[in-house]
């Protein structure tokens, strides 16, 4: 369940800098549309670094003799922790720092994307693609969630109480990595188990 509600929180960050940073820099900011243009192609720069950081610190990780889950939940909690930087910009008017804040946090996200590594390792291998199903489901539910929920605190035109709501989710991500993921071991299941109780549970209906 940690790893479920990780994952929506990273997409929560996600899908905000997918639907609603663009109108942030230009109806709230006041950024004209080609400058708002340039500009907003920072953050995703900065998440494709994030992205591919974690990857690398993982496995530094991994070498240095550090456990899986170590190696592998450091990176997400990290970034969902960066990603709270997201708030900043509600305390400047500076168009720099805006851009920073925004480029820190999607960085923070970038990080935390390295959270699909988690259904391989903990899915026994005969329910990988239920695990997967499931996990993605998570964190699409955020592509409906979020943009509804942001669309709902910006009515009056201030976009401060969506930040703090995108920095709340984003903590939320983070302690779920903490204290609800616990160890991380590879999870085994008898697939003959399996398909007896799959067996048994078409003679039932039948």
């Amino acid at each position: 369940m940690g790893c479920y509600i990780g994952q929506f929180s990273l997409n929560a960050v996600l899908w905000f800098f997918l639907t609603w940073f663009p109108t942030y820099l230009v109806k709230y900011r006041g950024l004209n549309f080609l400058k708002s243009g340039y500009l907003a192609s920072i953050p995703f720069l900065a998440a494709c670094a994030g992205l591919l950081l974690s990857g690398f610190v993982s496995d530094y990780l991994i070498r240095q003799g550090k456990s899986i889950g170590v190696a592998r939940k450091t990176p997400i909690i990290i970034g969902l922790v960066v990603s709270i930087s997201i708030v900043g910009a509600n305390y400047s008017n500076d168009t720099a720092y805006i851009i920073f804040f925004m480029a820190l946090a999607f960085f923070g996200a970038g990080m935390g994307l390295i959270s699909w590594v988690f259904v391989s390792i903990l899915s026994p291998k005969p329910l990988i693609g239920l695990t997967g199903g499931v996990f993605n489901f998570m964190g699409n539910l955020a592509s409906i969630v979020v943009p509804i929920v942001i669309g709902f605190l910006v009515k009056g035109g201030d976009f401060k109480p969506a930040l703090v709501f995108i920095a709340a989710v984003a903590l939320m991500g983070a302690c779920s990595y903490i204290f609800l993921v616990g160890k991380i071991e590879q999870a085994t299941v008898d697939s003959g188990e399996i398909e007896r109780k799959r067996m048994a549970a078409i003679n039932n209906a039948l």
